[in-house]
């Protein structure tokens, strides 16, 4: 399936390809490649899909796969594992994608707060005072220019602790990198649409709603573990024995991950703001 595709419009006789000047016997020259009618009169609509086609690889594989992705906790790790891999988007090019999009979806909500109104707003950090209003805006700047890329990091750690809770399985590292990298990209798009809803609607949730919003992701997980590592070997005896390693893997992951962040927010203030560390 393309997108945005048009009808196809008869060639004139006796062009030259307008690239590298060869005659054409076809829409596309037969030296260069280039379409005889790049460029000419693109309707806006098929230039975007061009565009997203290319940067996002938006063919018949996107609905399918995000489908898969969605509602099948650990199926396209399995399917992966079977050799069933250029039916589907690639899964780094995925992640990249949902990890872009959910970054930028936070900053547009970071956007919505009127910071402005707490400009007579001061708190005290090492005995001084400092405006909350600049502190938080060096720290959204920072956050905005490296978190995508920490995020990222964060992905073969995760793969560890799978191949070291999981190493009965015989899987090889790449696969539980596979399955993590699934993991993060589900957790990237469900956020993002829970952004979206924040964007264009303002209203409240009830606390029942709100429960299962918060509990949807940690269900995914228990279900994508025990239906990706149940494929190949059979180790895991029931679901209980599936959530408990769920839940310490999950521990563990986020004890690092809050180190790890406490570490880069102290090592930033103490490159942004010397004076505080130093009285502090």
């Amino acid at each position: 399936m393309k997108w945005f595709t048009k009808k196809e419009r008869p060639l004139p006789e006796g062009v030259i390809c307008r690239n590298c000047d060869t005659p054409m016997t076809g829409r596309y020259c037969h030296q260069c490649g280039q379409d005889f009618f790049a460029g000419k009169g693109i309707p806006i609509l098929k230039l975007i899909g061009q565009v997203l086609e290319n940067a996002f690889a938006l063919d018949g594989k996107t609905p399918k796969t995000l489908a898969f992705l969605l509602i099948r906790p650990g199926f396209l790790s399995s399917e992966y594992m079977k050799g069933r891999i250029s039916r589907y988007v690639n899964p780094v090019k995925l992640f990249w994608m949902a990890t872009l999009i959910f970054f930028a979806l936070v900053f547009i909500n970071l956007d919505n707060l009127n910071l402005q109104n707490n400009e007579n707003m001061n708190f005290k950090l090492g005995g001084n005072n400092i405006t909350n209003v600049s502190f938080v805006e060096t720290l959204l700047h920072f956050f905005s220019k490296f978190a995508p890329y920490i995020s990222f990091l964060f992905i073969p750690f995760f793969a560890l602790l799978l191949a070291l809770f999981f190493w009965r399985n015989k899987y090889y590292y790449v696969h539980h990198l596979i399955f993590t990298i699934h993991f993060h990209t589900f957790l990237w798009i469900y956020s993002s649409l829970i952004l979206i809803f924040n964007i264009f609607f303002t209203v409240s949730l009830p606390n029942w709603c709100q429960n299962i919003l918060i509990l949807t992701p940690g269900i995914y997980f228990v279900v994508a573990l025990h239906q990706f590592y149940l494929f190949k070997v059979n180790n895991l005896k029931s679901w209980w024995q599936t959530i408990w390693k769920s839940l310490f893997i999950t521990f563990t992951y986020f004890l690092v991950v809050s180190i790890i962040t406490v570490s880069i927010f102290v090592l930033f203030i103490k490159i942004k703001y010397p004076e505080l560390m130093a009285n502090s």
